[in-house]
């Protein structure tokens, strides 16, 4: 009995024990359901971006080629200038001695164009023509003017300056409206006796006092009026290609028995001034009088009688309206030329004897040689 007793409150005890294992394991079912996470969807793959593509950059354009920059150049030489403003002005034709008593001259290798020409007794005069360049001091020895000045206001337009002339060139400059600068007349202030020569082989201007008072309402203004727009002859590229001519070294000209000068040809192709063999120097720059192309236009030439120099010595009339034959000596060779002046009112047209193009010169000072078709040219 006692035995039972014990063994039914050992059942009890582990009946017990097992009832509250159950409670245990219930209540912790329980809560470990409640507690856990619901399962997370199990997430759809996040599709690879397609990528974009990367736009192809546009080929920069390369920058056109711009034309090249126009330079200014003077209208009578072809070289560049320093203002082109200048171009503005009028161009202005100084006749300047070439008497041996009045060498140097100055100013003449400032000049844009120089003109020669035969006067009184086949000796010859120079008609600086400036315009693009200025002048230094003062320029001459300036005399007085001639028949053929008339033909550069006609042809090219230019304002003559000289000290005088004859009463037959001054009846003629009148006839033909020719405005004329004329040192002995007009109360110009811009004329003096000047420098070593003896008399009358030292009278001077100042070209640049001149220009000054251009514009400022005197007197010059009305004969400034009277020149028509600048016609230069000739255009100018530095690229020229040149018909073929003769090989030449030096030329000489003779329009008497006694007057010779001419040119040397330098070893850069332009030409040196000589005159009876010796080289010419401009008394401003010390330095020879060059130049890069000499135009030698052959024409008739007439003597006016009844109009002599103080010395009685016949005047020379060059006739420029026509037409004849020319010869341009330029980088060491002779080309034949052709020139036309069919009306006083007409430019001169200069032209390649052979294919009758226009001359195109490279830039640089020209010499314009009158030279009548009894003279002689030699070359050599």
């Amino acid at each position: 009995m006692h035995i039972l007793r014990r063994f039914s409150r050992v059942q009890i005890a582990a009946g017990a024990t097992v009832a509250l294992l159950i409670v245990v394991l219930a209540i912790w079912l329980v809560i470990g359901g409640a507690l856990s996470p619901e399962p997370l969807p199990t997430p759809s793959p996040t599709p690879t971006p397609t990528a974009t593509p990367s736009p192809s950059p546009s080929p920069t354009p390369s920058p056109s080629p711009s034309a090249p920059e126009e330079v200014a150049v003077c209208p009578l030489n072809g070289l560049p200038l320093d203002d082109p403003l200048v171009l503005d002005r009028v161009a202005i034709a100084v006749q300047i001695e070439n008497h041996p008593l009045a060498r140097p001259a100055r100013n003449l290798s400032n000049a844009d164009m120089v003109v020669e020409a035969p006067v009184e007794g086949d000796t010859t005069r120079f008609s600086g023509i400036f315009l693009c360049r200025s002048t230094e001091g003062m320029t001459g020895p300036i005399r007085s003017a001639r028949y053929y000045e008339i033909d550069l206001w006609q042809d090219l337009g230019i304002l003559p300056v000289g000290f005088g002339a004859s009463n037959g060139a001054l009846s003629r400059f009148a006839a033909a409206g020719m405005p004329y600068v004329n040192g002995i007349t007009g109360s110009w202030p811009w004329f003096r006796r000047y420098g070593t020569h003896p008399a009358p082989h030292n009278l001077y201007g100042d070209m640049e006092a001149l220009r000054a008072a251009i514009g400022q309402g005197g007197a010059i203004d009305k004969l400034v009026a009277l020149v028509h727009p600048l016609r230069p002859w000739f255009t100018f590229d530095e690229d020229v290609v040149l018909p073929p001519g003769r090989p030449v070294s030096a030329l000489e000209i003779r329009t008497n028995s006694y007057w010779r000068f001419g040119w040397k040809v330098n070893e850069d192709g332009s030409w040196t001034r000589q005159d009876a063999g010796e080289t010419i120097i401009d008394e401003v720059t010390g330095q020879p009088l060059t130049a890069v192309s000499i135009i030698v236009q052959r024409v008739t030439q007439e003597v006016v009688l009844g109009d002599p120099d103080p010395g009685g010595n016949s005047r020379r009339l060059q006739h420029l309206v026509g037409e004849g034959n020319g010869v341009l000596y330029v980088g060491g060779q002779a080309i034949a030329l052709h020139w036309s002046r069919p009306t006083v009112a007409d430019g001169t047209r200069w032209t390649y004897a052979d294919g009758g193009e226009a001359v195109v010169l490279p830039p640089g000072v020209v010499w314009w040689e009158i030279v009548p078709v009894t003279a002689s040219v030699t070359e050599s």
